[in-house]
């Protein structure tokens, strides 16, 4: 056999109108089986690295509270450079030297978070008080005990808590009665709406 007549009995063979419908049929199962559970992976992945990103961020700032020896905040700032209550919205580490809140002229930007994407992301993050998150040189949170709240909305299952203790303390909220929902500091479940 030569060449030309090798070539021409690869090409003469093909797929049957069967053959071919039985893999489209196949490919359309497995497409919609994998398409909704690839979905809920990119957004598990999606909740999953918010929480690291802020949890870092606190962690952060009590650091260089400690590290340069002054107090450090974490907060939304407002057009006047004051500390907002919009935690979705861009979060910056800055030294607060004079403990007003407030990123004056002389105090220095530490760090960002970047802000929730607004168009079609369903995460949402609070923070219990309308002050900022603020550190002491020693490490100490500013007297008081604050709750970071992450949520996935319409998720009964994604939500979580970063925890800030008076002491400065910074720990991830449990899940300690296995029900699915991570607890506050009170042992109240965390919910999202």
């Amino acid at each position: 056999m030569n060449t030309r007549t090798k070539i021409q009995a690869y090409t003469d063979k093909g797929f049957t109108l069967l053959e071919l419908l039985v893999v489209v049929a196949i490919s359309g199962i497995l497409l919609g089986v994998g398409l909704p559970a690839m979905g809920a992976l990119i957004e598990r992945n999606q909740f999953k690295a918010e929480v690291s990103a802020l949890h870092r961020a606190v962690a952060l700032s009590r650091s260089m509270a400690v590290y340069r020896g002054e107090a450090v905040s974490l907060c939304p700032l407002t057009n006047s450079n004051a500390c907002g209550n919009n935690w979705t919205g861009k979060l910056t580490i800055f030294s607060d030297s004079n403990q007003n809140s407030t990123l004056d002229p002389d105090e220095e930007t530490i760090g960002i978070v970047s802000a929730l994407e607004q168009s079609g992301t369903r995460l949402d993050r609070r923070h219990s008080r309308a002050s900022a998150i603020m550190f002491r040189s020693t490490g100490n949170a500013f007297g008081h005990n604050g709750t970071l709240k992450v949520c996935m909305d319409g998720s009964t299952t994604l939500s979580a808590t970063i925890i800030i203790s008076g002491a400065g303390r910074i720990r991830l909220g449990e899940d300690s009665n296995n029900d699915g929902l991570v607890e506050d500091t009170s042992g109240d479940a965390v919910t999202c709406s």
